[in-house]
């Protein structure tokens, strides 16, 4: 558990850290090691979570303080597994109640403040801001909050906008996202081919007029070899239609059952007939003209 407490001009009052010994699984593994720089004996002769817990709401009175900052929605899953596992182990968790009560995600707002598309590990983004741990390395919860400290005081403090650093890092997502986005795109279109159009599906995708309606015709085209790519064993499908508001499911006939589906239309189509489906479901609810 690490704190930064800070007053409302980010003035650092004291800083808080302990490590707790888990209720089962208190061995720690290579890669815990690794990642946390933790020692097996420091956990070994820690404390119980709400124990710690407590100590972090006597810190917390002290100081008036009625929220906790985190980054991400990790620390509440957290605290609700160490409750449940308190519970059953017929402990208190007190402590880890009222602390759960306190807790809020701040990483939404703050990526919003920065004008980012979605999220950036903290861990980067504090070093765009110079951020430097004392030990060298994050994953240590002194040194994470530190880092959320690092970013929350400059995006609300400063501007941003003239940290080089922070620019390189936002181009450098952006530009990873436009690139992930164009190779799904073509991933996606590939997969839509995956079997050629036949000459019927030729003849009526010719026929329709404008992009939209072509759009409509391959998402459902794709979704029809999705399926096939994803139940390479199966050759017989089902072509599901439900009602208020309409929508399609498709389904391994294997697999079909009319109590999922209740009140849905169901056509069985296989991998050599699909194009009759695509071009029946299309046609009906497009103006294809002759």
């Amino acid at each position: 558990m690490g704190l930064v407490v800070c007053d409302g001009q980010y003035n650092i009052l004291e800083t808080f850290y302990r490590t707790v010994k888990p209720n089962i699984h208190s061995k720690l593994t290579k890669q815990c090691r690794k990642l946390t720089k933790l020692t097996q004996e420091e956990i070994d002769f820690s404390p119980d979570a709400d124990a710690v817990m407590g100590e972090v709401m006597g810190l917390l009175g002290e100081y008036g303080i009625n929220q906790v900052g985190v980054w991400g929605n990790f620390d509440r899953p957290g605290l609700l597994s160490e409750i449940r596992q308190h519970g059953r182990a017929r402990r208190s968790y007190n402590n880890i109640s009222r602390v759960l009560t306190l807790v809020r995600d701040i990483q939404n707002e703050t990526i919003k403040k920065m004008q980012l598309p979605q999220a950036i590990n903290i861990k980067d983004l504090a070093s765009a801001f110079d951020y430097v741990p004392a030990t060298g390395a994050f994953h240590n919860a002194l040194t994470d909050a530190l880092a959320l400290y690092t970013v929350h005081k400059a995006v609300w403090t400063t501007d941003i906008y003239s940290c080089e650093k922070f620019i390189a890092l936002k181009k450098a997502r952006l530009d990873k996202i436009e690139a992930d986005k164009r190779a799904a795109e073509e991933r996606r279109r590939e997969l839509t081919m995956m079997i050629p159009f036949t000459e019927r599906e030729e003849q009526f995708f010719a026929r329709l007029e404008n992009e939209p309606d072509k759009n409509d015709y391959l998402r459902l085209r794709f979704r029809i070899m999705n399926i096939f790519q994803r139940m390479p064993g199966e050759d017989r499908f089902c072509f599901v239609v439900l009602h208020a508001p309409r929508r399609i499911k498709l389904s391994p006939a294997a697999r079909y059952s009319p109590e999922k589906y209740p009140g849905g239309d169901m056509k069985e189509f296989t991998r050599d007939d699909f194009d009759g489906i695509l071009i029946s479901e299309i046609g009906r609810r497009l103006p294809v003209r002759n």
